[in-house]
């Protein structure tokens, strides 16, 4: 091979080695895959916080949206370190809250993760003690729940200062609402209560503590339960036939009937468990005006038949039975008010719901009295007692206020509230046993007597030892006691009850009867009838009474109350409740100024003016309420029955109960 053809095959080896090899048919260059790196995470700032308030977390999340496809973000709160618990609104959100039960250093994580690679960032929250509480704007009894379970949900009720004038449009609606804000922050709102500016609702220790701390609030009441009561004292051997269906002959009120006056046209606001539509109530007319219901959601009228009870011995007329089993006031009306639930429990809310219920259709109605056969135990002055505050506002708006003493006795000092309360009329009970005769007649020994502010209470005393009266079938009285159910001549059946709850209702029927004859008298001017003419009892028994005072003034006498000429006004003198003397204050307010001592403390009170007056305690022990025209005051600058009610709520805590069960008196 020649030289020439040898370089010509060298050049061509050295072209073919330079040139690019064709790709092959379809290749494709693919990227290099992309890195997934973890989420960017931020807790957000170390916070500060005084306990109870909350720490506000607010955090932040960057992800580069890898792995493909992408994943969702998954957030969690959660505590690293600290010395309580700590709960969170939303764990798995990036803004949330955290609260704590105790006080001290919390170290709180978030973690973000994008379902392959996570990421967490730590925040650092220092959680001050609260301050102390404000102890004299607290009820004893809620400090001592308090102590015993700081981290329990307790029934309260937050009672507000007065408002200040200028007072536009309903003052006590307002501060009843700020009440209840304070709530919705500090624990569970309930319900506004406008009559004493405050609202219901539940809260632990810290929320109380931190309530206590506004200047607004004047005072924390626990939101006792209330229902009839029952003794721990045994009841005396009695034959197992003995009743009580004469005692509207034992309280003289057929004598009242042969005048006229069977409580016609006068209407009773009966705040109970409920009413059901018996005969004896609605033949030959409808006597059950209205019915309203601030206990449950049961939708049974009388699911306990409490009520109905209380009821027909109020104003049953014997139609069922053909006039055998009659109650006081046969014509009168009845407003059924249901504030015990179907286990027979209610609280001191749903009473003064109902008590505000009722001033707002007392005119509709033609509500002249208000019967409640139930009570709450309480060691606190009246002064202190929500409860004591709402009758008495209801008694100077007009309404005649009838109360149990409770079935607490014989020992002193166990009226319950809002029995204790000086204005109303407490009734305590007596057993007739079963005649008509008024000489073997005893002071029942489970009535009550006695309050802790050294009040005369009872008033007086009526039969309430196996009182017949209306029956509701299938109701829990009647499902746990069958053994009273008493059948009539005709063969209707009514039932039996024992306490001071009956005998309060043979009172309240007699109210009605005095209201017919003299429908212009007072709460005050019946007060004075009733207790003034009360009849003698007992000479034959025996008995010696616990106290002079066990039994007020003594048995009533409807017949001589309702011909009695009027007597002195009751109540001269009395000093009412705080929350009386803050709820009122705009309808007080413009009104004369009259003090009892014009220089107590050193004061020149004569020249004080609403303006200028410090409107608390010490001017209420000075102030002459006795001065004060209550048919002229400024009844228009408060509002009530104005804000929903929630019967509902009470569902969500469980009832300290007062089951119908624990009803065992005889």
């Amino acid at each position: 091979m020649n030289r020439r053809r040898l370089l010509g095959i060298g050049c061509a080896l050295v072209a073919l080695a330079l040139a690019p090899a064709a790709p092959p048919a379809r290749a494709q260059l693919l990227p290099p895959p992309p890195v997934n790196l973890a989420p960017v995470v931020n807790a957000g700032l170390d916070q500060v916080i005084t306990l109870p308030s909350s720490a506000n977390l607010t955090g932040v999340a960057i992800d580069d949206g890898q792995p493909n496809p992408p994943g969702v973000l998954t957030t969690t709160w959660s505590p690293v370190s600290g010395p309580g618990t700590v709960s969170f609104s939303n764990a798995s959100a990036l803004n949330s809250t955290a609260t704590f039960s105790a006080s001290g250093a919390y170290v709180l994580r978030l973690t973000v993760s994008d379902g392959a690679l996570a990421a967490s960032d730590d925040v650092a929250v220092t959680v001050n003690p609260a301050p102390p509480p404000v102890a004299d704007k607290i009820d004893p009894a809620l400090l001592a729940l308090m102590q015993a379970d700081p981290l329990a949900l307790l029934p309260v009720i937050v009672e507000m200062q007065p408002p200040l004038p200028p007072f536009l449009g309903a003052p006590n609606v307002n501060r009843a609402l700020e009440a209840l804000d304070l709530l919705r922050l500090y624990g569970i709102p309930v319900a506004a209560l406008s009559l004493i500016d405050g609202a219901a609702g539940f809260a632990n220790a810290a929320g109380i503590n931190a309530v206590s701390l506004v200047p607004t609030v004047a005072f924390i009441h626990h939101d006792r339960t209330v229902g009839p009561r029952p003794t721990s004292a045994e009841p005396p051997v009695t034959p197992p036939n003995q009743l009580s269906e004469d005692y509207p002959r034992v309280v003289r009120a057929d004598r009242v009937w042969q005048q006229g006056i069977a409580g016609n046209g006068v209407t009773v606001a009966v705040l109970d468990s409920g009413v059901a539509a018996d005969l004896d109530l609605i033949d030959p007319a409808n006597r059950i005006l209205a019915s309203v219901n601030f206990a449950d959601v049961s939708s049974a009228s009388d699911p306990g038949g409490h009520g109905t009870h209380i009821a027909g011995i109020i104003a049953g007329n014997g139609s069922r039975s053909g006039g055998e089993f009659v109650g006081i006031a046969p014509q009168a009306n009845i407003v059924d008010v249901r504030v015990l639930g179907s286990t027979g429990s209610g609280r001191i809310s749903s009473v003064v719901r109902g008590i505000e219920w009722v001033l707002a259709h007392r005119a509709v109605y033609n509500i002249r009295v208000v019967n409640l056969s139930f009570g709450a135990r309480t060691s606190l002055s009246y002064r202190a007692d929500p409860m004591s505050a709402a009758v008495e506002i209801a008694w100077r708006r007009g309404l005649v206020i009838v109360a149990a003493s409770g079935n607490g006795g014989p020992e002193r000092d166990t009226v319950v509230t809002p029995g204790i309360d000086p204005y109303v009329i407490t009734v305590g009970a007596t057993d007739d046993r079963g005649t008509i005769g008024r000489g073997d007649d005893t002071l029942a020994w489970f009535s009550a007597w006695g309050s802790a502010d050294s009040n005369a209470k009872p008033d007086l005393v009526a039969p309430g030892r196996r009182i017949v009266s209306l029956r509701v079938p299938g109701s829990a009285l009647d499902t746990l006691f069958p053994d009273r159910v008493v059948v009539a001549q005709n063969g209707s059946t009514y039932f039996r009850l024992t306490g001071t709850s009956m005998a309060t209702a043979v009172v309240s029927g007699a109210a009605a009867l005095l209201l017919q004859g003299r429908p212009n008298l007072t709460p005050d001017q019946v007060k004075a009838l009733l207790v003034g003419t009360t009849q003698p009892y007992g000479e034959d028994s025996g008995q010696v009474l616990p106290d002079p005072i066990a039994d007020g003034s003594g048995l009533l006498d409807a017949n001589a109350a309702t011909n009695a000429e009027p007597l002195a006004c009751a109540n001269n003198a009395l000093r009412p409740a705080d929350g009386f003397a803050r709820a009122l204050f705009p309808v007080l307010y413009g009104s004369p100024l009259y003090w009892k001592d014009p220089t107590l403390g050193g004061i020149a009170w004569q020249t004080l003016t609403w303006d200028s007056v410090a409107w608390d305690s010490v001017a209420w022990d000075n102030f002459d309420w006795d001065s004060v025209a209550w048919d002229s005051v400024a009844w228009d600058s408060v509002a009530w029955d104005s804000v929903a009610w929630d019967s509902a709520a009470w569902d969500s805590v469980a009832w300290d109960s007062v089951a119908w069960d624990a009803f065992t008196l005889d």
